[in-house]
Parts: structure tokens; sequence; C-alpha cells
């Protein structure tokens, strides 16, 4: 009967044992999945990180581009002014009159196109009569840009993506992170 019981009391420490072994393996598979999942967060952190002091970087150079750029003078000029300077600038080449116009802030202005007829008409109406033309078109005068805003980075890397290139081939080819292409690519999904 002591040797039952022993054999008993055997088996139930071979048990429990085997039971601690199990419990510890799932304890350690645990702590590695924890240790994983501090470690995509620390790189989810920095990537985002990376990705915020980029746009500030980005923010701080706009702010100084458009702080650099010169503002065109609010000054009217009359009509007497304006042929001051035209008589002024006669005997100079064409350049320099180019010059003139730049520095007086006209280079940032949008250009309307007037028909040529219409020019033509006005320009003979106040030779004859020297009265004012107003003109009668049926269409308004039109502003064309001179050429097409470029893409900024963002609507470069949605564009290529939307081209079937992958996050490396896009990384590569405008030489930016990876894992800053991915992080985009989420936000545009």
């Amino acid at each position: 009967m002591t040797t039952i019981l022993i054999a008993v009391l055997f088996v139930l420490q071979l048990l429990s044992i085997y039971f601690i072994i199990i419990l510890n393996t799932k304890l350690a598979k645990f702590k590695d999945l924890e240790k994983k999942q501090e470690r995509l967060m620390r790189e989810m952190d920095d990537s985002i990180s990376l990705y915020l002091t980029e746009m500030k970087d980005e923010n701080n150079r706009l702010i100084q581009a458009l702080q650099v750029v010169p503002k065109p003078e609010m000054a009217t000029t009359t009509g007497q002014q304006k042929r001051n300077a035209l008589q002024k600038n006669e005997g100079q080449p064409l350049s320099s009159l180019e010059s003139h116009t730049k520095e007086a802030g006209r280079e940032n202005e949008p250009r309307i196109l007037v028909p040529k007829n219409i020019v033509t008409n006005a320009y003979s109406r106040q030779q004859l009569g020297g009265a004012p033309v107003q003109a009668t078109a049926s269409k308004p005068p039109t502003v064309q840009k001179e050429e097409p805003q470029p893409l900024t980075m963002e609507q470069q890397i949605v564009q290529m993506a939307k081209q079937g290139k992958s996050a490396e081939e896009i990384a590569k080819k405008l030489q930016k992170g990876k894992t800053e292409i991915e992080l985009l690519l989420k936000f545009h999904s």
C-alpha cells in the first residue's frame, strides 16, 4: 500500500513538473510577444516623430520662402508718371524696360489676355477720337497661368502609388525613407 501511495505521489510530481514547464514556456512566449510589441511601438513612434519633424522643417522652409518673396508695391501711378517713365526709357534697350516693370512689382501679376481685334479697334479709335474706349467683347478677358504648379511630394507619392509602384521603388526614386512612404500612403488610403 505504501508503494502504491509512493507511485501515485511520484506520478503527481511528474505531472506538476510537466505543467510547470508548459506554463514557463507560455510565459516566455508572452514576454517575447510583449518585447516585440514594445519594439514595434518604438519604431512607430520614431517614424511618426521623424515624419512630424520633416513636416516641421518643410513648414519652416515654406515660411522662410514666403518671407523672402518681395511683396508688390501698392502705390498707384498716374498717367503722367507713366508717360514720364516711358519717355525716360525710350532710348534704353528692351531688357531695361522689362527690369523697370519688374521693379514696379508687376512680375507676379497674372497676365490678362485680350483678343487682338479688340485691342486694335481700341487703339485705332483712341488715335482718331482720343476718347476712352470700352471693350464690347462677348467674352470677358481670361486670366491664364503661365505654367502649372509643380506637384508636392505628397501628390507625387500618391500618383506613383496609383501607377502601381511599390513603397520601396517610390522611396528610392524620391530619396525618402521607406517607412515614411508607407506611413504617408496609409494616411491617403
